[in-house]
């Protein structure tokens, strides 16, 4: 079997698997510990209707999926800079002061 016959099977079967599940479960359990979940998590709980709000509402537009993709980026790239930044100070701090101990 080539490659792309074994992953199109294992995908089949995957699927399969997850069909099955799925009509296993019980809409008034699933409801019930939403539910439950919802009263626990009352502020997780919002916060994903809200999520979910904007996503179903059209909210992601490839604007605003730029946007946070570049704010994403920029905060990574700030924090890795800061930290190598930092890493390269101490390096020199400690190569300086090994310097001045030696007789």
């Amino acid at each position: 079997m080539a490659d792309g016959e074994v992953n199109a099977t294992q995908g089949r079967d995957g699927q399969e698997k997850v069909n099955e599940a799925l009509g296993r479960l019980d809409a008034t359990e699933v409801t019930r510990a939403v539910s439950a979940f919802a009263r626990e998590n009352p502020h997780v709980a919002l916060a994903a209707a809200a999520g979910l709000g904007f996503l179903l509402g059209g909210g992601l537009t490839p604007r605003v999926l730029s946007r946070l993709g570049s704010f994403a980026t920029r905060s990574y790239v700030k924090s890795t800079l800061a930290q190598a930044v930092g890493t390269l100070l101490d390096e020199q701090a400690r190569a300086q002061s090994q310097l001045g101990s030696s007789p």
